[in-house]
């Protein structure tokens, strides 16, 4: 292999932190290199997807659909039908032009990040906070900022959030439900973080992904249909996890008109459209899946957390019971002893082949993190197998 020419040995110091690996997938390659291994590790979201969204994607590159870019913001039929889900599902009163369709949620975070960020502003994540989060805002030349939610009860701290907030914020981002924890914003929390940010131009940016996954008669509740929030709002989703296409990467970003054409132009410059059979796979499903379609998935994920979360317990694990999402967050000292989260992990693949994310990802200061985060979104054979070898692990 030939030496990296010295013109290339200069990077942009906005994406120089993604240098360290990116122990999320490289531990993926290890355990499908285990094996009979189980990856718990990277939410991949194993599951099969309903028939209407393969058909209208199968339908689309069989020769129903010319094979052409869409508008930058999407499908029309499919900018309507999520309007529609909106209307219906959260409660807010969008028509088709305050949606653009982007490359998963993913997608439309990087849009409205290059939209609505100057070099230097800060944004406000809450802690444990999704890692992909935290990397990409050094990407806009923003800073991402920490504020810890209440140990245990993970409930919103506005004192915390006081502490952060500063001429430079820019943004604060909510994730809900939550990757890596579970936690399920309620109401009343959003509201307490409305009369916080009243009188600043702060803008409130939205993780939704895991909205059908609330348990225990929790309901999700969308940031922008809070009166305290609505009019700074931008909602972003996806529907990889909802229908289990998580390599589909169809997501969507929506709010006020002007704003949403202007990521929509960004987003145009990235991406220049999503793919047009994907997109159609998706409105298929969005028209035609009943209401029981989404409730069933709800049921299936709490009893899926419910098993799960018993194997964890028996192998003597510590952690707070998940409000939504299909993500555990471990504390596994009481298993593997005070070491590193990365070895914990690498510990676990060699007993028992199940691996894990090591949980100081999910923190700014990983110094003295002591957890690991499971994902349980696989088929109940294999959640069942898992649970017996970590099970094991207390024998």
């Amino acid at each position: 292999m030939t030496s990296l020419h010295r013109a290339f040995a200069r990077t942009a110091a906005r994406r120089r932190h993604l240098d360290q690996p990116n122990l999320l997938r490289s531990l993926t390659l290890v355990i499908k290199g285990v094996p009979g291994g189980i990856n718990l590790g990277q939410g991949v979201c194993d599951l099969d997807s309903p028939r209407p969204l393969v058909d209208g994607a199968v339908a689309s590159i069989a020769g129903g659909d010319r094979q052409l870019y869409t508008p930058y913001t999407g499908l029309p039929e499919l900018r309507e039908a999520v309007a529609a889900k909106l209307r219906r599902d959260n409660g807010l009163d969008y028509q088709k032009e305050n949606v653009a369709i982007t490359t998963g949620s993913s997608g439309a975070f990087f849009a409205a990040g290059m939209t609505l960020f100057e070099p230097g502003d800060e944004v406000v994540l809450f802690e444990p906070f999704y890692s992909y989060h935290w990397t990409t805002v050094p990407l806009f030349s923003a800073v991402p900022r920490a504020v810890p939610l209440t140990p245990r009860t993970l409930e919103f701290d506005p004192d915390a959030l006081k502490r952060v907030l500063g001429p430079k914020t820019r943004a604060v981002v909510v994730n809900t439900p939550g990757n890596p924890c579970g936690k399920v914003w309620t109401k009343d929390e959003l509201a307490a973080l409305g009369r916080l940010l009243d009188g600043t131009d702060v803008i409130v940016l939205t993780d939704e992904v895991y909205e059908y996954m609330c348990f225990d008669g929790r309901r999700h509740v969308s940031p922008a249909s809070v009166p305290e929030l609505a009019g700074r709002t931008l909602t972003m989703n996806s529907f990889s996890k909802t229908f289990s296409v998580t390599g589909w990467r169809i997501g969507f970003l929506a709010g006020p008109v002007e704003i949403v054409e202007k990521c929509g132009v960004v987003f145009d410059q990235m991406e220049v459209c999503a793919a047009r059979p994907m997109q159609r796979g998706v409105q298929r499903a969005l028209e035609q899946l009943p209401p029981a379609f989404y409730t069933d998935l709800r049921d299936e994920y709490q009893q899926k957390r419910d098993l799960f979360c018993a194997a964890l317990q028996d192998a003597g694990f510590g952690f707070e019971v998940p409000q939504g999402a299909y993500y555990v967050l471990a504390d596994y000292r009481r298993v593997f002893g005070d070491v590193a989260p990365y070895d914990a992990v690498m510990k676990m693949i060699e007993r028992v082949g199940v691996n894990a994310v090591p949980g100081d990802l999910f923190f700014a200061d990983p110094s003295g993190v002591r957890c690991m985060r499971f994902q349980f979104a696989v088929e109940r054979a294999v959640l069942a197998d898992a649970g017996e070898r970590l099970r094991s692990l207390a024998r």
